[in-house]
């Protein structure tokens, strides 16, 4: 076993059906340029001129629009009203994806994926899983799947997939299987914001590497070829395991006094951070991070289970109930939404430039959906959501 970095915390203990428009209306062209308008009973909308951007950064968005006429939130005729998938880039329109029968996309956020610049779809479907990009399909392969990990390499896709129904997962190359296990469960996904943007798949120097469960064992793959990490002793267990510059990361669960839940690791050359919600021997607990190995006790980021997004310049947690309450911690305080609003899920928002960057969706549909970022409002005239959001540092190069 190579060198192990071990964290000792203390830790105790959607999946996706067939889109439920398999049998729609028959579309048009689903991949066009997006000139601002919508077609059909789609409503025309004046693009304003974009808010002034941090230098060098691009704001790509994810968005679902619906006709004016539907009202998606009571959800009335779900399953057989068209919509359309929309790529923005600083809040312009640049791409529309009208949906019909062989679509590789569905209006599910959690199957929207925003990599590079580009929208990475997925849609189950007919007994098999479609994988498209941009709109255009890629490749499909027979069963179930949903993707934990998407990783583009110029002219090819890996993709690393669990399975809807119990155990074991699939990494595959372009559709095609170069690894499979029946029973292994891996870590992370391509919503858990300490994985963006590839998920569970990513690249440690030129290998593409994951790690997974199976049973007590915990074992790392690179470009692969699985190789055993460790071994959970009974009573003990690792909450996340990634691998940096050729070195195992383990979060283990050992510190006395606290308890932590759904743990992270956050990998960063002065050490690690590690986040989640922790408890201790009382009846409440907090979201909170740590900096290891300086740190002795966690750092309080707010009282209630939240979504938190680490970079190093502030740490920010995002927490939303029911009732659409969504409010926000950072190094500047806190906010909270205006009005009563979803935030879908967690690549509805990220980090940039040390400010915190979030979408969200009104209940009332008076209200667009928009995003903040910083003290900037900037609103999303459609009838429907943000699903995902991206910050890219440069434009990306064209593939």
């Amino acid at each position: 076993m190579r060198n192990l970095s071990v964290l000792f915390l203390l830790l105790g203990g959607i999946l996706a059906a067939c889109s439920p428009m398999d049998e729609p209306p028959s579309g048009g062209d689903r991949r066009r340029p997006d000139t601002g308008a919508g077609s059909g009973t789609f409503p025309v909308h004046d693009t304003p001129a974009p808010p002034p951007a941090t230098p060098d950064t691009v704001l790509y968005l994810s968005a679902v629009r619906f006709p004016d006429d539907y009202d998606w939130q009571r959800d009335s005729a779900y399953g057989s009203v068209p919509f359309e998938l929309i790529l923005y880039r600083d809040e312009v329109p640049v791409l529309t994806l009208a949906w019909d029968a062989e679509a590789c996309f569905s209006p599910d956020p959690d199957r929207h994926h925003l990599i590079g610049g580009h929208l990475y779809t997925e849609r189950m479907c007919g007994g098999q899983t479609r994988v498209g990009r941009d709109g255009e399909e890629l490749f499909r392969f027979d069963g179930r799947e949903f993707l934990v990990g998407l990783l583009p390499d110029g002219n090819n896709v890996y993709t690393l997939s669990r399975k809807t129904s119990g155990s074991g997962f699939s990494y595959r190359k372009n559709g095609i299987v170069l690894m499979e296990s029946g029973s292994g469960t891996p870590f992370g996904d391509l919503s858990d914001p300490s994985y963006a943007p590839t998920g569970a798949l990513y690249r440690d120097g030129g290998a593409l590497v994951f790690c997974y469960r199976d049973g007590a064992e915990i074992c790392g793959v690179r470009d692969g070829k699985p190789d055993l990490l460790a071994r959970q002793a009974p009573g003990r267990t690792f909450p996340d395991c990634k691998l940096r510059d050729g070195q195992e990361h383990l979060l283990q669960a050992d510190l006395p006094g606290f308890h932590l839940q759904d743990g992270r690791l956050w990998i960063h050359p002065a050490g690690d951070i590690v986040t989640g919600y922790f408890t201790a021997d009382r009846p409440w607990g907090f979201s909170g991070w740590m900096a290891m190995p300086d740190d002795t006790f966690p750092r309080l980021l707010c009282r209630k289970e939240a979504t938190i997004y680490y970079s190093p310049e502030g740490t920010f947690a995002v927490e939303a109930d029911a009732e659409g309450g969504v409010r926000w911690y950072g190094p500047g305080g806190s906010g909270a939404s205006e009005v009563p609003a979803r935030f879908f899920c967690p690549t509805c928002a990220t980090v940039s430039g040390g400010r915190l960057v979030l979408a969200l969706t009104p209940l009332d549909t008076a209200f667009p959906p928009h995003v903040l970022w910083g003290t900037q409002r900037r609103e999303i005239p459609v009838n429907g959501y943000i699903s995902a959001l991206a910050v890219e540092l440069s434009p990306p190069p064209a593939n």
